[in-house]
């Protein structure tokens, strides 16, 4: 499978030409090799891109933020002028940052996608959730400099890589908005040379060249008209034109040597985690009691329930579904024999579960002595809180089974015979009709992360009593 090469344009300092930059690198590269496709989009809260490659005033109903909530990167791609695609922007990324689930979330996506050739990412002046993400995915990354403080600015993206495990020498260093006029005595003749040297000395890979002040390119982006032009277009005759040739040929050489390998390693590691997440669930699903945990029946063969709960002990020793029927009919007879009436199930329903099918339950036997033991069932919030509970004491013979129906202790008793645990306990969780689902990577980490919590907070319970 093709995928992209990414180059992420950034700085933590604004006014030194990124947008200018990347608008302008797109539409060279384009020029440069005409069947290459090159996308751009923008991380920033501005609408340049759009204003230089949109065909019409209509603005757009999807944007950038789309592909973080699962919208396909091709669908949201738009041609532009000058032969170079686009993602429209969006004004409200600040506002929708809780969708991107981490720095690694674009590179996932991207590299399940179909978008192919050159991706360039515009990004805003600091280092959000959307700047680290682009940085991520990035097989190159051009960090334009144009004075002392902007090249200082570099140290928390390289600082960024580093921590990321990318070579450093994935940035590389673009002199921008350099000054020709300026010159100086001594080995540095000009603030390009100086810059460049600087750079070096820091450690830092610089492209061939600079991009210098202009004027004439300045002005391409105010006209009586309310465009925006590209220099290939309308500033041929300046300095620019030639250093944005120079530039886009370094990329393009780039690109023809490295390929898209960051894409590819992101793509063999996603293959990897999920071969990981199948064995993890297929070794879960083995472990499965073979009938409900309550009434003994086989499970469904279609996987379907009518509704069923998760149960699990605290090693893992016993893990199972109960028919939610089942559960209600053995809380019922075992926790609150005194709920009576026409509809007493309905009624523990509305005392035991939440509007949401958040609710956990807790259910703990404690030995009192050699005759009796404590059963407490405590109902939970989502983060692992007890909310309200009850605790009763039996005689072991009676095992919680009356009329014929099965109770708590026989579940308990499912639990390997050898555990060495004094307080034993379980922890209940609604799962649907597809109650398998629980099982996944995903459902199964927050399950136990839920249930690691619960048990410190019994350990510390448990603490506390005995110092009193």
């Amino acid at each position: 499978m093709a995928r992209s090469y990414i180059i992420t344009i950034a700085s933590e300092k604004g006014g030194v030409g990124k947008t200018t930059l990347a608008t302008n690198l797109a539409i060279y590269l384009r020029a440069l090799a005409e069947d290459l496709p090159v996308t751009l989009f923008s991380f920033d809260n501005h609408f340049t891109v759009d204003q230089m490659f949109r065909f019409t005033k209509v603005v757009e109903n999807h944007h950038i933020g789309e592909v973080f909530t699962g919208v396909n990167p091709v669908e949201l791609v738009r041609d532009g002028q000058y032969g170079v695609n686009y993602i429209p922007s969006s004004r409200t990324l600040f506002e929708t940052q809780n969708q991107v689930q981490g720095i690694d979330h674009l590179a996932r996506i991207i590299s399940q996608s179909a978008l192919q050739g050159i991706v360039i990412i515009d990004t805003s002046p600091t280092l959000d959730i959307y700047t680290r993400n682009a940085l991520y995915t990035a097989d190159r990354v051009i960090v334009p400099i144009k004075d002392a403080p902007s090249l200082e600015n570099c140290r928390n993206l390289a600082s960024f890589l580093q921590q990321q495990q990318r070579p450093k020498a994935v940035l590389k260093l673009l002199p921008c908005l350099i000054d020709t006029r300026i010159h100086f005595d001594g080995p540095f003749r000009n603030s390009y040379q100086l810059l460049k040297a600087y750079a070096i000395n820091r450690g830092y890979r610089c492209f061939d060249g600079f991009i210098a002040k202009s004027p004439k390119v300045e002005s391409l982006s105010t006209n009586p008209e309310g465009k925006i032009y590209p220099v290939i277009t309308h500033g041929r005759q300046t300095d620019v034109h030639l250093q944005l040739t120079h530039l886009a040929r370094q990329v393009y050489l780039d690109y023809l040597e490295q390929g898209p390998t960051r894409l590819n390693e992101v793509a063999n590691d996603l293959y990897e985690q999920q071969e990981s997440f199948l064995k993890g669930y297929n070794t879960r699903v083995e472990k499965i009691h073979p009938t409900c945990l309550a009434c003994g029946i086989s499970h469904p063969e279609t996987g379907v329930w009518p509704n069923a709960w998760f149960v699990e002990n605290e090693s893992g020793q016993l893990s199972g579904f109960i028919e939610e029927n089942c559960l209600f009919d053995m809380l019922l007879t075992d926790c609150y024999p005194e709920l009576s009436g026409k509809d007493p199930k309905k009624l523990l329903q509305e005392i035991l579960l939440d509007s949401t099918g958040s609710t956990l339950l807790l259910l703990q036997k404690t030995p009192i002595d050699e005759q009796r033991v404590q059963i407490a069932l405590f109902r939970l919030d989502p983060q692992g809180e007890k909310i309200s509970g009850r605790q009763r004491s039996v005689k072991k013979h009676k095992r919680f089974q009356m009329r014929g129906k099965p109770g708590v202790l026989n579940i308990f008793e499912l639990i390997d015979q050898e555990s060495t645990s004094r307080q034993q306990c379980l922890l209940l969780r609604p799962a649907g009709n597809q109650p398998l689902k629980m099982l996944h990577h995903h459902n199964y980490l927050e399950w136990k992360t839920i249930f690691d919590r619960v048990q410190i907070d019994l350990q510390l319970e448990a603490a506390t009593a005995e110092t009193q």
